[in-house]
């Protein structure tokens, strides 16, 4: 049975034909569900400010955070220029629904769309688990709390991953190249514009954040921005570890099959978060609209019914988490 890793031309090239035309055109009808999202965070905020309510303390915050979720999960999209796709229309909408979520839209595009991509489940992914060999404390320890494994399993310090994400990502771009922070398994080189840009863009986010907790006021404000974060962070790494951390890792050959996993979930919430459960079919195929992945889905299958892995979500869960703190380096 061949399970040697392949590029990703030995798949594309019999899937093209079963993607329509329309799949490639600008999905703009979805700013309006990122416009209507945003619209509830404000919301949130502004509830959460004009009340003294312990139970509005509470649920708004968490009204909060699932519409940042979803939110980064569009913003995603919409960073692959599949929504928008002329500047500096695109530039602009990313600026602001990133914003939300703390992500600098020109450290993402480096990070996920330019070293992710094409590197996924290899030395050069940003988002691999780290190998035995990279080995320090400091790696131990965030690999223990942050990501999973059987050790400290179903921990609820999972859940800031997200959080972690950012400001880590964000503190490496202003490293010299060639360093970078031990918990960051690859970090990208950066122009001297574009770390002005990361940091104007950072700069704003946080400002945007200071001035949300000072219009509730208080820790009543700190409590609401931290809570609204954390319960995005979790709620979007709960996607994000099963997509490949339960997957081989390789040298150099980043194969979308062998590296990536789909995961089933009921229709009506895929369709709330934008598709996300079909992660191999993005991987395949990251310029088209998100809405065709489920068509595309019983293609791939077919095609390639030994490799394609799509399983219910909690079993991927179960195994990211019968995982070690560190993983073995890739042999192939």
């Amino acid at each position: 049975m061949d399970f040697l890793p392949r590029d990703m031309q030995y798949y594309t090239k019999d899937l093209y034909q079963h993607i329509p035309k329309e799949a490639y055109r600008p999905a703009t009808y979805k700013l309006v569900y990122m416009i209507l999202h945003a619209t509830f965070i404000f919301g949130a905020i502004y509830i959460c400010a004009n009340s003294s309510s312990l139970l509005v303390g509470l649920v708004t915050p968490i009204i909060s955070g699932i519409s940042i979720a979803c939110l980064f999960l569009f913003s995603h999209e919409l960073s692959h220029g599949t929504i928008v796709k002329r500047q500096p229309l695109l530039y602009i909408s990313q600026f602001v629904f990133w914003t939300f979520s703390g992500i600098p839209p020109t450290m993402w595009k480096k990070v996920h769309n330019l070293s992710h991509h094409r590197n996924m489940n290899t030395y050069n992914d940003p988002d691999r688990r780290t190998f035995k060999s990279e080995s320090t404390w400091l790696v131990k320890l965030y690999n223990y709390f942050i990501y999973p494994n059987k050790i400290l399993r179903y921990s609820l310090t999972i859940g800031f991953a997200m959080m972690f994400y950012s400001v880590k990502h964000t503190l490496a771009v202003f490293y010299r190249d060639g360093i970078k922070p031990d918990i960051v398994t690859f970090r990208p080189s950066y122009t001297y514009k574009e770390k002005l840009r990361i940091l104007f863009e950072y700069l704003f986010q946080i400002l945007f954040w200071v001035l949300v907790i000072n219009f509730i006021g208080g820790y009543r404000g700190l409590y609401f921005a931290m809570a609204s974060w954390y319960c995005y962070s979790a709620l979007v790494i709960i996607f994000i570890i099963t997509q490949h951390l339960r997957d081989e890792v390789f040298i150099d050959t980043a194969d979308p099959l062998l590296t990536t996993t789909s995961v089933i979930i009921p229709a009506w919430l895929d369709r709330i978060i934008d598709w996300h459960s079909y992660h191999i079919e993005h991987h395949l195929f990251p310029g088209i609209n998100f809405d065709y992945y489920r068509d595309l889905s019983p293609h791939i299958e077919r095609k390639f019914s030994i490799r394609y892995s799509r399983i219910p979500l909690l079993q991927a869960l179960k195994e990211c988490f019968d995982n070690d703190i560190l993983v073995d380096d890739p042999l192939v």
